[in-house]
């Protein structure tokens, strides 16, 4: 009997586990419900930092060893990064974005949250380090801030589709339109107020257009692109204010815009709710 009543407990147990990770009962319901049936105090839930204490006492000599050698590579990596050829670097930072984005793919599926952050955290590092890189190699003015946002903008949108997630390919889009901005700044330097709008509102339009069209092909893709609508909707304002286009217009602007999108979103709520869900 007292078998029996083992296998039970064990049984009820990784129930409340699958649970946890599947999110139907939230955190603490599953941490007293395993209070309840565990018996060893040392098998009970713990938090973030007792879970992690208990992993690093069991840990084995082997894995210490691992651990020291990873973390020496990782400092050695940092203080000579600067003195690497160009490739290595960027073979290095593409290599460390890339093993964040690779767990948390694999891991999305079981634990959400924590995939995404992992994938959040590729993101995060490959901005970073191509930042770090130019601005080692050539400063972050000029051409080469050009050249990173491309690239960026290139490898998010790339990613993201490829992942069929809408947050890369959404910074995708804003490194294409910060290189828009700083093209136009360049080529466009003496613009007038109307010109400006000219230069952004289309684009907005054309982008809430493509978010419908594309919704029903790849609904990352519209959730995206009319996220990006949005911000180019107001991309006129932003830009006369970091470029000192008519500054006393910004404030009226900005409340027309609110106040026309406000009304467009709420008559077409059903429709653009639908494709951007």
């Amino acid at each position: 009997m007292a078998a029996n009543e083992e296998e039970k407990r064990n049984l009820i147990v990784k129930e409340i586990e699958s649970w946890r990770r599947s999110k139907l009962l939230p955190e603490q319901y599953c941490d007293f419900l395993q209070n309840i049936y565990l018996e060893d105090l040392e098998d009970r839930p713990r938090g973030i930092t007792g879970a992690a204490m208990k992993k690093i006492s069991q840990a084995s000599g082997k894995q210490w060893f691992l651990a020291s050698g990873i973390f020496a590579l990782i400092c050695f990596v940092v203080l000579h990064f600067s003195a690497f050829p160009l490739l290595l670097q960027i073979a290095i930072a593409l290599l460390v974005a890339g093993g964040f984005v690779f767990a948390g793919v694999k891991q999305r599926e079981s634990r959400p949250a924590r995939g995404y952050a992992w994938i959040g955290a590729g993101i995060v590092f490959l901005f970073g380090s191509g930042l770090a890189i130019v601005g080692l190699r050539w400063g972050l003015g000029g051409s080469a801030l050009l050249w990173l946002l491309g690239l960026l903008a290139v490898v998010w949108l790339g990613g993201g589709l490829w992942l069929r997630l809408a947050l890369p390919q959404w910074l995708g889009w804003l490194a294409a339109i910060a290189l828009y901005a700083l093209l136009l700044a360049e080529h466009a330097p003496a613009a007038s107020v109307f010109e400006v709008q000219i230069f952004w509102i289309p684009a907005a339009l054309l982008f809430l257009w493509l978010s419908w069209f594309m919704h029903v092909r790849l609904a990352s893709a519209g959730t995206a692109m009319f996220a990006a609508a949005l911000v180019l909707w107001f991309m006129p304002e932003i830009y006369s204010a970091l470029y000192g286009v008519r500054p006393e217009w910004i404030q009226t602007e900005i409340l027309i815009k609110i106040l026309i999108a406000g009304i467009g979103m709420f008559r077409l709520r059903k429709q653009w709710m639908e494709w951007v869900a």
